[in-house]
């Protein structure tokens, strides 16, 4: 949009991305025995300190967003047309694909057309098509929001107003954890019988795909995108505190998992949950440290030769690798046996190299393109017959546009 590229963002949106499909792949593990209790503690920290891929990808997009559309009059018209293409169509299409799969593998049945159309019409508006495409609904729920917010949040006092998002988040979570997670029985009791019945319900199934419910980090990246020239400095002058607020945080998380879930038997839903106070915390810090490690990274060119089809086919990626993991814990592995500690590194890599060739291929036909949406937006995202020019600028300065 004229401006400059902000090339940290890549790596950000990798680094989410990698995380995202280790714990898809992983948490598959935690379904089969083990041999060693310790390899389980790991495993299951492992998931728990990976949690936080969402988190990244929205703080991106309001980032993004922000920083390319304030100060400027908004076409709405242009603004939706390329979400419907870049988003809403991919979403629609993969929730039929999802449906689909499902019902090969014996979990879901419909009876005749009529039937699935209406079972695909209810999971497009729930997102429950399968266990990702929830994150495409809440990004869809913050577009239609976009026009208003970004008219109306134009903060002067970045500083305070990040403090005061970051102080009513974290009141936010708590709420939701102790009285939508922990004492859901309690408060479902409590207003049984009543006209709230019926929306405390509705919030116990679809808090996790609400908009609201992850609105500081929106919120949070827009900031940042409206600010980021001082974003970059805050972050260059408080590099030690973020990363002592890094190993804080996840000392908490870890102490938590031992003491309430090895200790005291605590649900592993709730070990996990997305809404602790803790993790909202921690997310925050692997937010802050690792942008600063992006810019970094960026800087001196770092594998951007690899980084940038990677973030260019993020979105294909991400609808795409479940269906690849699938494939591979449901036949392949049948006939193929590898030591655990290989397979916890090869799959979830052959998962994100096949999703992006096959993201690539679609994105690259203008009849396909809109299977993948934003990735089809790219052409030759994946430009290997420039490796040798993305190998010679490896340690260059990173690039404006």
């Amino acid at each position: 949009m004229g401006k400059p590229h902000i090339g940290e963002v890549d790596y950000l949106r990798v680094f989410g991305l990698i995380t995202i499909v280790l714990i898809h792949a992983w948490g598959f593990y935690l379904l089969m025995p083990v041999a060693s209790p310790y390899s389980r503690i790991a495993q299951e920290l492992g998931v728990n300190l990976l949690r936080f891929g969402r988190q990244i990808f929205m703080f991106i997009t309001g980032l993004v967003l922000f920083y390319n559309y304030s100060g400027r009059k908004l076409n709405l018209n242009r603004f939706f047309s390329r979400r419907l293409k870049n988003l809403a169509i991919p979403y629609v299409i993969w929730t039929a694909f999802y449906l689909i799969l499902k019902r090969s593998s014996g979990m879901l049945n419909w009876t005749g057309f009529g039937g699935f159309l209406t079972l695909w019409w209810q999971n497009v508006l729930n997102g429950n098509g399968y266990s990702h495409l929830y994150y495409i609904l809440v990004a869809i729920q913050f577009y239609l929001f976009f026009p208003w917010l970004v008219t109306l949040f134009k903060p002067r006092r970045p500083g305070m107003t990040a403090e005061i998002i970051i102080g009513l988040g974290l009141a936010l979570y708590a709420l939701y954890f102790y009285l939508f997670e922990v004492r859901q029985d309690l408060v479902g009791a409590a207003v049984a019988g009543t006209p709230l019945a019926g929306i405390t319900g509705w919030l116990f199934l679809y808090k996790d795909r609400l908009l609201v419910s992850y609105f500081p980090y929106y919120l949070l990246g827009a900031l940042a995108g409206l600010h980021l020239d001082s974003w970059r400095r805050w972050l260059q002058d408080h590099l030690e505190v973020a990363v002592a607020f890094l190993v804080i945080a996840a000392s908490l998380v870890i102490s938590e998992y031992f003491y309430y879930y090895r200790r005291q038997g605590q649900p592993w839903a709730l070990t996990i949950s997305v809404f602790k106070p803790s993790i909202y915390l921690y997310s925050l810090a692997i937010i802050t440290v690792f942008f600063q490690l992006s810019f970094y990274l960026e800087r001196r060119g770092f594998l951007r030769w690899l980084v940038s089809p990677l973030a260019a086919n993020s979105l294909g990626i991400y609808l795409l690798h479940p269906a690849i993991l699938f494939i591979f814990n449901s036949y392949f592995w049948n006939y193929v046996h590898l030591p655990g500690f290989l397979l916890a590194i090869l799959e979830p890599a052959a998962a994100i190299v096949i999703s992006g060739a096959i993201s690539t291929l679609l994105g690259s036909n203008r009849y396909t393109r809109f299977i993948v949406g934003e990735a089809g937006n790219l052409r030759n995202s994946f430009p290997w017959g420039k490796w040798r020019e993305h190998r010679a600028v490896l340690h260059g300065v990173g690039r404006e546009s």
